[in-house]
């Protein structure tokens, strides 16, 4: 989605595009909050959640920075591949390095 919402020129097809690509963003954040709740436990439940939250929303914020510079010293098309790139990583991380407690007794 990242490649065809960079290649989106009139007004319109940025505004469904967007649309779009937020439906998937926020159904994914809402997804790790479901994940991140069965981590921890009840007295540093909302902690840990708003903590990674908001490291995740600090280092996103350079997000522009570098996109814009790596679009300078190499391409447009590889800086959004970058960021594609992140967001395999992050799934990868996701399905492999989150333990499932289906069934496991919360504190």
């Amino acid at each position: 989605m990242v490649f065809v919402y960079a290649h989106l020129s009139t007004p319109f097809a940025l505004l469904i595009g967007g649309a779009v690509m937020g439906i998937f963003v926020n159904g994914m954040i809402g997804g790790y909050g479901a994940l991140i709740s069965e981590l921890y436990p009840t007295q540093a439940r909302a902690t840990a959640q708003n903590v990674l939250f908001n490291i995740g929303r600090a280092v996103g914020g350079f997000g522009p920075v570098v996109v814009g510079a790596l679009a300078a010293r190499f391409s447009f098309s590889a800086a959004l591949a970058l960021l594609a790139s992140i967001y395999l990583l992050d799934i990868l991380a996701t399905l492999f390095l989150i333990p499932e407690r289906r069934g496991a007794e919360l504190d």
